[in-house]
Formats: C-alpha cells, structure tokens, sequence
C-alpha cells in the first residue's frame, strides 16, 4: 500500500486568527502543530507553531517559536536564579527588544500572559512534570511538547541548547534548559543559549 501525504499551504494573517479565536472557530480551523513563518524586522526567518488551543482559557490559542532566534542570550547577566523567571532579565528582553523584532500585525493581536507578550515555557509545559525545577502550579504539559521530537528546536538549521523559564530547585544559579537531544539539563543562569519563545493570541 502507498501512502500519500500532502502539506497544504494556506495564506493566512494574524488578525483572521485573532478572529478565529475571538469566534470560538479556532479548534475547528487550526491544529496544533500547524506551523506559520514569518520574518523578523530584522530579517530573521522564523517558524511558529501552534502549541495549544484552549489549553488555558477558552478562545486562546498559544503559539511556540519553532526554530531558535540566531542570537543567544542568558537568563541573568549575574550568576543567580533568585526571583525566578519573573524577575529575570530575559523576561525583559523577550518583552521588549525581540517583542519589537515582530511584525506589526503580530504585535497588534497577542495577548499578555501573567503580564509579558512573550515568555519562555516551563519545564512541566515541555516535559509534564517538573522535576528538579521550579514551575508555576496552573502549568500543564502543552500539547505540542507532548511529541518528544517538538523538543528539539533549531538554530541556523542546527539543533542547540535553549532556555526554559524554571529555575533549579536545589541551587540558586541555574535555570533548565533543552539540549539538542531534547532532554531537560542545568545551566548556569548567565551563560549565553538559545531562545524560543511562546505567546498567545
């Protein structure tokens, strides 16, 4: 028997997803999984797929970056996980200089989430548990991270490192991160890995 799969591209912008999600329509139009590109203002190309639907609130859609962003970054320029993700200055990063890298009609529609446009995922949203790490007591295993390949992201078409938002429980230096592998590790908070973002709309 031969079996056939097709990839259908549609055009499609980020206001008709707002929209979907506004409706109530998006678990009937989008899958998780389905992956949009788009370009940064500074000419990276980037793919984002979708994560979840519904998985938090109803008429929400969470969106996860599928590839690395080309410049790596720590979690704090100092040695230290206190204050956890919150108040770490990767948070600031994301919301504001790579959140001014989106395309207008992007910017326009995502929502916040415990205060940030775009944040970094926890361990029990990658893994469905938490570990050794810290994770916020609402967070559940999200959809797309529940295929172990999704954990594998690639930067300049390489799998790397890149950073979750939990810090390590039984030390007050590092934060978890993904390995090429896909599998969770330690690093130290003001080493420079990879960032994949989520948000939602």
């Amino acid at each position: 028997m031969t079996t056939l799969t097709q990839t259908v591209t549609k055009e499609i912008t980020w206001k008709d997803i707002a929209s979907f999600c506004e409706s109530g329509k998006a678990a009937g139009l989008l899958s998780v999984g389905d992956i949009i590109s788009i370009v940064l203002k500074n000419g990276e190309k980037m793919r984002i797929a979708i994560a979840g639907i519904n998985t938090y609130k109803e008429n929400e859609v969470l969106f996860a970056f599928k590839d690395i962003l080309s410049e790596e970054a720590p979690m704090n320029e100092d040695w230290t996980n206190e204050g956890g993700y919150e108040a770490s200055q990767m948070a600031k990063y994301l919301d504001t200089e790579i959140f001014d890298l989106l395309p207008d009609d992007l910017q326009e529609v995502i929502k916040e989430r415990r205060g940030h446009k775009l944040w970094l995922f926890s361990r029990r949203e990658v893994f469905g548990e938490d570990g050794q790490y810290i994770c916020p007591e609402d967070d559940v295993h999200i959809p797309y991270y529940q295929d172990s390949e999704n954990r594998i992201k690639l930067r300049d078409g390489e799998p790397d490192w890149w950073w979750l938002a939990s810090p390590c429980a039984a030390n007050t230096t590092n934060f978890c991160h993904v390995n090429i592998y896909g599998y969770s590790c330690n690093y130290g908070a003001s080493n420079s890995i990879g960032v994949a973002p989520g948000f939602c709309i």
